[in-house]
């Protein structure tokens, strides 16, 4: 256990004053939004304290499916005459301001600016130049969990002597990094944290940290250069071929990462009164619960008000806890973030007398259920053998069957097939489709993810997101999966023959 007797001593956020909510795009790109459907039936789902992970993510997916925008209601967005450097300066000042610090009184200044206008650097040096600064500024990039991996480092560099007072600011314009006519652009939202690091009393503060890097979720979303209609260069996001690697290891980071920072706390999961996890999603909270098997009620989840904020979660989490009263001094709280192609980051936090910054402007149309995680039964947490990956020979009913079909009625199984699971995903038991009707109004990115793992499930096949976006016609889809299983059938056939040569081989 490092006693670093350092922590947080104020916080405090700044939002744009625009908040946007769905009606913006029924009103500006109605052709996004899929048309309701008459005699949904959701159906009731029964919990099994042994769910694997992907079974935790679709099951926790699986409320927002029927929701044509996802669970996403409202997000903070700039409007043309605010920046990121804007939102940074207005949340230091109110964290200097809270803790009743002058700005000449900080030694560093860290900053974790994500998707920032233009296609630079950080703001680091810029915000030092608007608070009058001279000291070290320093920008530090970790995605998602920026903000996290500045606060171990500044509580580290606390501890050792080398600064007293460290201010840390974490910024995200996710709104100016997609196109409106994305939808991802529904689950984008933009603000600033910031709050200042100094030493505490004795035994609060940071007590443990487990920080591990998330390679495998590379290509998950591309960033692209290109050149605004001002002519100016900015970095425009979509996502990538990798996405579904998000949903896959969502579960295992969170997990290990809390596990091990508890551990190195020296404490026990049970002993963290509050949970404090970034929500890139609606339904992040859920899983995380979920995948730590403990109860939502100590769960906080801002993203219908804020949407995806990025680096500013972990700072927008605690100012709300501790604004709520939710938090109070000397309790044990979990913070975790997961930045894509970064960082996974848990944090174990014995809370101090922390000042706060002015309260934000409330949601409009948010309502205080909605913030609430879905009420979860009590689960036990994931025996270590299923998280560490370690998977038993699965069974594939689907592709069994259709393998053993004559040729000729193949396809026509797999058209029928996909149709059950658009019926079931949609909710809409009486759909039909044409074998030619486009589906890209039906599914979208997180259909498609469900989609894909339903696929690679029943038929044990792979299937890039990208092919189920580019045979967007039932029989196009059908035709395609159909010539991969083929393959792979053949190819497990060959493999198979192989090793049992090779055994004969070193039998004789």
């Amino acid at each position: 256990m490092t006693v670093y007797q350092s922590g947080i001593s104020s916080l405090a956020v700044s939002f744009p004053k625009t908040i946007r909510t769905n009606d913006y795009w029924r009103q500006q790109y109605p052709e996004l939004i899929p048309q309701p459907r008459d005699r949904r039936v959701r159906k009731s789902i029964q919990e099994n304290p042994t769910l694997n992970n992907l079974d935790i993510w679709s099951r926790a997916v699986a409320p927002y499916l029927s929701d044509p925008f996802r669970g996403n209601v409202e997000r903070r967005v700039i409007d043309e005459h605010e920046s990121s450097l804007m939102l940074e300066c207005a949340a230091a000042k109110a964290a200097l301001d809270a803790s009743k610090l002058a700005s000449n009184q900080i030694d560093l200044i860290v900053v974790s600016s994500l998707f920032s206008k233009g296609a630079g650097g950080g703001n680091a040096v810029a915000l030092a130049n608007q608070l009058g600064l001279s000291v070290p500024a320093w920008n530090l990039d970790s995605t998602c969990s920026g903000a996290l991996i500045a606060l171990q480092n500044a509580c580290a560099l606390v501890q050792t002597g080398e600064y007293a007072k460290v201010l840390v600011v974490a910024s995200h314009l996710g709104s100016h990094a997609v196109e409106p006519s994305d939808t991802l652009a529904w689950s984008m939202g933009d603000g600033a944290g910031a709050f200042v690091v100094e030493a505490l009393k004795l035994g609060q503060g940071l007590l443990g940290s487990k920080v591990v890097n998330t390679a495998s979720t590379c290509g998950a979303y591309i960033h692209e250069l290109v050149i605004d209609q001002a002519g100016n260069p900015r970095y425009l996001t979509r996502t990538g071929e990798n996405m579904s690697m998000l949903a896959a290891t969502a579960v295992d980071f969170v997990h290990d990462c809390c596990t091990e920072a508890i551990k190195a706390a020296g404490v026990t999961l049970e002993q963290i009164d509050y949970f404090a996890f970034s929500t890139p999603t609606p339904w992040y909270s859920q899983v995380c619960a979920r995948a730590l098997g403990i109860n939502s009620e100590r769960v906080i989840n801002l993203y219908p008000r804020y949407a995806n904020i990025g680096p500013v979660y972990p700072i927008a989490n605690l100012y709300h806890g501790v604004l709520d009263g939710k938090i109070c001094e000397n309790d044990l709280v979990l913070v975790y973030s997961n930045g894509a192609g970064a960082t996974a980051a848990a944090m174990v936090i014995r809370w101090g007398c922390t000042a706060l910054g002015p309260a934000p402007a409330p949601p409009i149309q948010v309502v205080v259920e909605q913030e609430k995680p879905e009420h979860l039964q009590q689960c036990a947490p994931q025996p270590v053998s299923l998280i560490s990956g370690k998977k038993e020979a699965q069974v594939h009913p689907y592709r069994e069957k259709i393998l053993a079909a004559e040729s000729k009625a193949q396809r026509p199984l797999l058209e029928t097939y996909l149709l059950e699971i658009l019926r079931e995903l949609l909710q809409h038991p009486d759909l039909h489709l044409e074998s030619d009707e486009s589906l890209r109004y039906l599914v979208d990115s997180l259909m498609a993810l469900e989609i894909k793992r339903r696929i690679e499930f029943d038929l044990g096949i792979q299937v890039p997101i990208a092919k189920l976006f580019q045979n967007d016609e039932i029989t196009l889809l059908a035709g395609f999966i159909l010539n991969q299983l083929i393959v792979n059938n053949l190819t497990t056939q060959s493999s198979s023959s192989d090793a049992e040569e090779d055994l004969q081989e070193i039998i004789l």
